[in-house]
């Protein structure tokens, strides 16, 4: 009974830590559908309605895809709730940070066997972590538009790669207006 009451005090300062009504809401559906990954035949029914609610306004209503079935650690904080895409194979640890239009999964079915991103990890605006068995160290920064396809160590940072500008001259009839 306590492991229930330290749970539920751990989840609601995490929605505390989340901006916004839309984050706390997607973070808060998404722990209490959690609960029915540990099967507790005694709660069944009440996380079975929690997973059907997690499934509707977050996926449905807010385009939030986090399975019930991820592991994430304490201090899950959604910067801002659209377009998020975390796989159900993946162990996330303490304190990570995701911004809108990220992605963090891999490609082998059902799930990667070896997924798993440590403690402190912040993800910038439409990152992606991709690919079957990554480790993503502790205190990693991925920066905005960064995609990881391999391993990153521990204190790092990583950035997009710059942007190849190629220069064309237009000509004056193409951009004519009628």
């Amino acid at each position: 009974m306590t492991n229930i009451i330290r749970s539920l005090k751990l989840t609601l300062s995490e929605v505390k830590m989340n901006p916004g009504i839309k984050s706390k809401l997607v973070v808060l559906l998404y722990r209490l559908a959690s609960l029915h990954a540990k099967r507790v035949r005694v709660f069944y029914p009440i996380t079975l309605a929690f997973v059907i609610l997690h499934k509707f306004f977050n996926e449905f209503m807010f385009g939030v895809e986090i399975s019930y079935r991820t592991r994430i650690g304490h201090g899950f904080v959604i910067w801002h709730a659209y377009s998020v895409i975390i796989n159900s194979g993946c162990v996330i640890g303490k304190n990570f940070n995701i911004r809108q239009c990220c992605t963090v999964g891999g490609n082998r079915l059902p799930y990667p066997k070896h997924f798993i991103i440590g403690d402190n990890v912040s993800m910038g605006v439409n990152s992606c972590i991709l690919g079957d068995d990554i480790e993503i160290g502790h205190n990693v920064m991925i920066g905005a538009g960064a995609i990881v396809m391999t391993n990153i160590a521990d204190d790092h940072y990583v950035v997009a790669q710059k942007p190849f500008i190629k220069t064309r001259k237009f000509q004056s009839d193409a951009v004519r207006v009628a």
